[in-house]
């Protein structure tokens, strides 16, 4: 019996791991059924699976804020600590396999969802009662619930407690997607996501403190920064805070060319099946292309009477290397980073890039002229003409793309309209690697893949049935 209690078996956790395996049967018999379900019964499906996560998040919780309170029966500073953990945060860490943020998070919900002690051991209500009350249902997540907590925590003592019940009562009735008795129907609310959550938090706080608000946004402007880096693996990396209307101004373009409906993808195919890349890299190409094409508009500072002009060293050599078809590589100037010779042939293309021939000592052998670029009037005919990139399959705005020697500048290709195309940021990219071809097709370039596309079996989308049909319901507080 001694061994037995020191290998801590219970009998309790011996039955929820009985119920476990009973459980994860459950669980494949609803991912192996999954296919051959309606649309209805797979949402059915998701919706179990959301209530397992629920339920899962909340005994995390609920033990946590155990952990922080129960005192340990052996001689030891915390429970954790007991268990050979050094805190709270990091037995979670290890027996629950979570980022020390995800742990931090649960041992923050805890505290706020937990009921507490009186310094004589007596119980009395947590902080956040109808939190509580969904923990102990199992109703509502940890991402829910941290949002409630730490949105409601900014307020302190500037709402009255009544108010911030009521908030929380009305958040936490929208992250379980709380229907009132009697009123089921295809209109029924699902539970809201964090970041929906924090935007209703906000309005309840809007209206039990409008004279809050304008503090909030000094401190928020206050907070405003913008940071980029060369790191040592020579990407360029950086962070942004921006207050909520300016950062609203960007999100808004950035979702102007990641909209489903938007036909038009800078730097890329509309067709969602051709385009590879993640969302995160979809707006670095947006990001990429709008200095670029604001430095190409001339509407630039000009600093030393020049337009922003980036600068490119390159030998005979490696130009003679890439001409044969072997591995080249230049410098950016203003980087000292060192390029394929391939990239730097894409990007002096750019009205803002100019090349330099050195030799091996970095003396200047010749500095490239910026006329033999295309003029302004010149470009607003090809853009005319083109109308949009020319990549296959691309449709990105002429405003977006630069224009392209057809045939080389440095071999003898002209500077004019008829040995002009325009071409996005990728697909140049993709010419210059070689990966795609411009042809003459009567009197017009036709921008073709060497690759050939593979023969995909027919498509169709299937009915979304009752999924289309549901809405998501915003209760608008009241002062």
């Amino acid at each position: 019996m001694e061994q037995q209690a020191r290998q801590g078996r219970s009998p309790e956790a011996a039955a929820l791991r009985e119920a476990l395996d009973g459980l994860q049967r459950h669980v494949l018999a609803v991912t192996t059924a999954f296919e051959g379900l309606g649309d209805a019964q797979r949402w059915d499906a998701l919706a179990a699976v959301g209530e397992l996560v629920r339920c899962a998040d909340s005994a995390a919780v609920r033990v946590a804020g155990l952990l922080q309170q129960v005192s340990p029966a052996a001689d030891a500073p915390s429970l954790a600590r007991s268990f050979g953990y050094r805190s709270t945060k990091d037995a979670l860490r290890h027996e629950l396999g979570v980022t020390a943020g995800r742990a931090t998070a649960i041992v923050q919900v805890a505290l706020a969802a937990t009921p507490r002690r009186t310094p004589t051991g007596l119980p009395f209500e947590p902080r956040f009662p109808h939190l509580a009350d969904a923990f102990v249902a199992g109703s509502i997540g940890l991402d829910q619930a941290r949002v409630i907590v730490e949105r409601l925590g900014e307020a302190g003592s500037r709402i009255s407690d009544d108010d911030r019940l009521a908030a929380e009562a009305s958040l936490v009735a929208d992250a379980v997607g709380e229907v009132p008795a009697g009123e089921r129907g295809y209109d029924d609310p699902v539970p809201a996501p964090p970041e929906q959550l924090a935007t209703t938090a906000r309005a309840w706080l809007q209206a039990f403190d409008p004279d809050g608000a304008e503090p909030r946004e000094e401190e928020q402007i206050a907070q405003r920064s913008f940071t980029l880096r060369q790191c040592a693996d020579g990407i360029f990396r950086g962070r942004v805070a921006l207050p909520p209307v300016e950062g609203a101004a960007v999100q808004a373009v950035l979702d102007a060319y990641e909209s489903p409906r938007t036909r038009i993808d800078i730097g890329g195919s509309p067709s969602a099946a051709d385009d590879d890349r993640t969302p995160d890299q979809r707006r670095a190409d947006v990001l990429a292309e709008l200095f670029m094409a604001h430095a190409r508009s001339g509407d630039t500072p000009r600093p030393g009477k020049d337009a922003p002009t980036l600068l490119v060293a390159v030998t005979q050599a490696e130009l003679d290397a890439h001409a044969a078809g072997l591995p080249g590589f230049c410098e950016i100037v203003e980087t000292g980073e060192v390029v394929p010779v391939q990239l730097a042939a894409r990007i002096i293309c750019d009205g803002f890039v100019q090349a330099a021939l050195v030799d091996d000592d970095g003396h200047v052998l010749k500095l490239g002229r910026r006329k033999r670029l295309f003029s302004t009037p010149q470009r607003k005919a090809i853009m005319l003409r083109d109308r949009h990139c020319q990549g296959e399959g691309c449709d990105a705005p002429a405003s977006w793309n630069s224009v392209h020697h057809v045939r080389a500048w440095a071999d003898g290709g002209a500077t004019d309209i008829d040995n002009g195309i325009l071409l996005c940021t990728r697909c140049h990219t993709e010419v210059h690697a070689g990966r795609q071809v411009i042809e003459r097709v009567g009197s017009r370039w036709r921008v073709t893949r060497t690759i050939l596309r593979p023969v995909r079996r027919p498509w169709r989308a299937r009915p979304r049935g009752i999924l289309g049909a549901a809405s998501q319901r915003t209760p608008v507080p009241t002062g």
